[in-house]
């Protein structure tokens, strides 16, 4: 399903400028290098507002020159590493957003639910200001 989602969203036009991981290690680390917070995106395959985020939210411009300014971890509570992470952070459902900074290893806020273009942009300056990470 996701990576129907993608190659459509592909075909039309749009490719996410950031890039997403799905290896925490490996985006954490990567957040530090490049003095970013992080933003992980809890979802799960059968998620209608999940999809909705996706297709109507991720996939706007103004949201993704925004979302250039973290390292985004896209997991999906159906993995091993998904449902891991989510217990680290209390994830009860999905889609949940998890703000966190790397550089001191705390969440600055968890966000749950699917939000408009407007209000999710709204969260990611809010995010972005409390982090106080440089690329902010």
């Amino acid at each position: 399903m996701k990576k129907l989602l993608f190659v459509t969203l592909l075909l039309m036009g749009f490719v996410w400028a950031g890039e997403w991981f799905s290896d925490p290690v490996s985006g954490i680390e990567t957040a530090k290098r490049e003095q970013k917070p992080v933003m992980f995106y809890f979802h799960s395959e059968h998620c209608p507002y999940c999809l909705q985020m996706e297709t109507f939210v991720f996939a706007d411009e103004k949201v993704s020159k925004y979302l250039d300014k973290f390292v985004v971890l896209s997991l999906s509570v159906d993995s091993q590493v998904g449902r891991a992470w989510a217990r680290r952070f209390s994830v009860f459902g999905t889609p949940t957003f998890v703000f966190y900074d790397p550089k001191k290893d705390t969440v600055i806020s968890v966000v749950f639910g699917s939000r408009s273009k407007e209000d999710f942009i709204k969260l990611l300056i809010m995010a972005c200001e409390k982090s106080g990470m440089k690329k902010c």
